[in-house]
């Protein structure tokens, strides 16, 4: 199945296998840690990676916005990865995509990785800290805050899913008591491995499908 419906704070949310979150009563897309320009920034460091990175995230964010039509697109933290100049490739490709989706309102939640770059100069509303839309408070860093149910991105979460004597790690969607933690929808992201445990509602994203995990 490539979507699978939650209730987390008395809202239902639709995740999606493409690593994305859509809130229906708000048609709010949202996504965390896209780190555009990472590959860039490996190639320039001499880490041998393919290029691609950018179209291949731009698509499949094309695909969730053609899916859900979504009145926003939030961005919970890390658009970008690093420094970049006007002469970088994936900045002209971004300004693109953003002229196309000209519709549809787009706001990042600053992370640590976004003071590299001036991601307002790309079309997109820059909020600093967290934005409270209750009953959730979107934020960058997975903290709990008095003021509703965070989402947040930041850890990259995944899991070990055994398929027979193989074992996979996964990128996964991760809902606690009073935070919930989105995957890295960026290409060239790693994982941060976090337990199955009682209590915490764990859904594994594979590009054919989403898994929810069972103890």
């Amino acid at each position: 199945m490539m979507t699978h419906d939650i209730e987390v704070a008395g809202e239902r949310l639709t995740l999606h296998a493409h690593r994305a979150l859509y809130w229906p009563a708000r048609r709010m897309l949202m996504v965390a840690d896209v780190h555009f320009g990472k590959g860039a920034v490996f190639r320039r460091a001499g880490i041998a990676v393919p290029s691609g990175d950018t179209e291949d995230d731009l698509a499949r964010l094309d695909g969730l916005i053609d899916t859900f039509a979504p009145a926003t697109l939030a961005v919970l933290g890390d658009l970008v990865h690093g420094n970049a100049t006007e002469r970088s490739a994936w900045v002209d490709d971004v300004r693109a995509w953003r002229r196309r989706h000209h519709a549809t309102d787009m706001l990042l939640i600053a992370g640590n990785h976004d003071r590299h770059f001036d991601v307002a100069s790309l079309g997109i509303d820059v909020r600093p800290g967290h934005l409270h839309v209750a009953p959730f408070v979107l934020a960058h860093h997975p903290e709990r805050h008095e003021g509703g149910y965070t989402l947040a991105g930041h850890v990259h979460p995944g899991v070990a899913v055994r398929d027979g004597w193989r074992k996979h790690r996964l990128p996964a969607f991760v809902f606690d008591r009073d935070v919930g933690m989105l995957p890295a929808f960026g290409t060239l992201t790693g994982l941060h491995d976090v337990r199955v445990e009682p209590g915490r509602r764990i859904v594994a994203a594979t590009p054919a499908g989403l898994i929810p995990m069972r103890l």
